[in-house]
């Protein structure tokens, strides 16, 4: 097909000059000069897109077709007078000069759009390689996606943090897993190209991470160093990712298991204190008067409620956390909800006002009503808690867009603006507040949980000395 190519373009190169010869011989008749300027020209756009033979090829020949036709004697290769010999040979070197600058441009050309289509698969390569945040993911996909990339026939790829090797095809590995290991393991390995397999250590700086091999492809050594260079960034990333993961994991959980240290110690000793106590009195005077033993049984029964919801709210988070929730959404009207968990917690408002205002048109959403009630359990008991006591507790709803809004509010002390970025974290209790009130902080962790696994959320407002507004959502439809 090439050989084909080429001699058409022989032929129609010859075409044209002849066309030329014909026109200036017997349409227009010009001056040497014009012609020799014209075939210049022609010479030149042949050479800006064909190969370096041809631009040759028609140099000489409309050297020939201008001696012949256009340099006296006219219809003969030789020429009377000497002038026209620096003229002809100024012509021939002019042509041929130009035919290899224009050579030269056109392979520039192809030069850097080659290098600009390997940066664009560089670039595509790592983005590729970006997507993946394990290394066992990584390992396994990187070979894939170089072949894929590349086109490449096959690739093979060694981790020594995993010591496996992963191939791109099954059937046409390369090397073993144990030559792929030797490749990383020896010291003074180095890139090396034998029987057209291309294999080379995945160094990051004095580091091996591993080793490579391809099947070479023809590629510039510069290219199959490029990707071993990404694929060793990669595996660093990767490896890099996990053991910070690690390490926050730890750090975590060294937190949460203070938090918990410390919620066990203080909030669940103290009504075991207070229930001991009482149960020592009991005991110790039989004869105590009826108001007292009654005061006392009144202590136990307090407390060890107290004590069973400490106990169910940490059961509660465990289970949110290991098993995940399970959202049953059915359409409910949110004040039937709010109603019923009123009723729940009467006991505990204790004669206190809550304030209701939900209007009538406010459309039923999607929700688990008994995960719902949950929500708004703990925040009804949080405003109970962090405002003073007979002052009044609001509660109200309204709609935005495609989502139901309930706002729940209080007349407390506020929250510093310091403290809110955490007041949803896990045991968070706000340091102003962690003697004075009850509490595990778990409440509004277990709620926002909830909401969003519906698909909500949760956020609060609050300035010192106003009270706080917590502001939950949940999506009218589902999607």
């Amino acid at each position: 097909m090439r050989s084909y190519t080429s001699v058409v373009r022989y032929l129609l190169s010859t075409a044209v000059v002849g066309g030329l010869v014909a026109l200036f011989r017997l349409v227009v008749h010009v001056n040497p000069a014009t012609v020799a300027l014209s075939f210049l020209v022609v010479v030149l756009l042949v050479a800006s897109r064909w190969r370096l033979a041809h631009s040759i090829y028609l140099s000489v020949l409309c050297t020939l077709l201008y001696n012949f036709f256009f340099l006296p004697p006219v219809g003969t290769l030789t020429i009377a007078d000497p002038q026209n010999w620096v003229a002809l040979s100024v012509f021939l070197a002019t042509g041929i000069l130009v035919s290899h600058l224009a050579e030269n441009a056109r392979r520039q050309r192809e030069l850097s759009e080659q290098r600009r289509r390997e940066v664009e698969r560089l670039y595509e390569f790592s983005q590729q390689l970006l997507l993946h945040e394990d290394l066992h993911t990584l390992a396994r996909e990187t070979p894939s996606i170089a072949a894929r990339v590349f086109g490449l026939q096959a690739v093979a790829v060694y981790v020594r943090e995993r010591d496996a090797a992963y191939y791109s095809d099954p059937e046409h590995q390369l090397l073993s897993a144990a030559e792929l290991k030797q490749i990383a393991l020896l010291p003074d390995s180095t890139a090396s190209r034998q029987a057209r397999i291309y294999s080379a250590p995945l160094m990051l700086g004095m580091r091996c991470l591993g080793s490579l091999a391809i099947a070479d492809s023809g590629l510039a050594q510069q290219m199959y160093e490029a990707i071993g260079n990404l694929i060793a960034i990669a595996l660093e990333r990767v490896a890099t990712l996990e053991r910070t993961s690690r390490m926050e994991a730890v750090r975590e959980g060294e937190r949460l298991r203070a938090a918990l240290l410390d919620s066990v110690t203080h909030e669940l000793r103290t009504p075991l204190t207070a229930i001991r106590a009482a149960a020592t009195s009991l005991l110790a005077q039989p004869s105590l008067p009826e108001p007292e033993r009654r005061e006392m049984y009144s202590i136990v029964d307090e407390e060890s409620q107290r004590l069973d919801r400490l106990i169910g709210e940490a059961v509660e988070m465990a289970q949110l956390d290991s098993a995940g929730l399970q959202v049953r959404p059915v359409r409910q009207n949110i004040q039937y909800l709010i109603e019923a968990v009123l009723q729940e917690e009467d006991p505990r408002l204790r004669g206190r006002t809550v304030d209701v205002c939900v209007p009538q048109e406010i459309p039923d959403a999607q929700m688990d009503p008994a995960l719902v009630r949950r929500v708004l359990r703990h925040l009804i008991e949080n405003a109970v808690k962090y405002s003073p006591a007979k002052s009044p507790v609001q509660i109200s709803a309204e709609t935005s867009g495609e989502r139901l809004l309930v706002h729940i509010s209080n007349q407390g002390a506020g929250i510093a603006l310091a403290e809110q970025p955490f007041i949803f974290d896990k045991f968070y209790r706000g340091n102003s507040q962690r003697e004075r009130v009850e509490g595990s902080g778990l409440g509004l962790s277990i709620a926002k949980a909830i909401l969003t696994a519906h698909g909500g959320g949760i956020g609060l407002s609050s300035e010192p000395g106003k009270g706080a507004i917590f502001t939950f959502w949940l999506p009218l439809s589902s999607r």
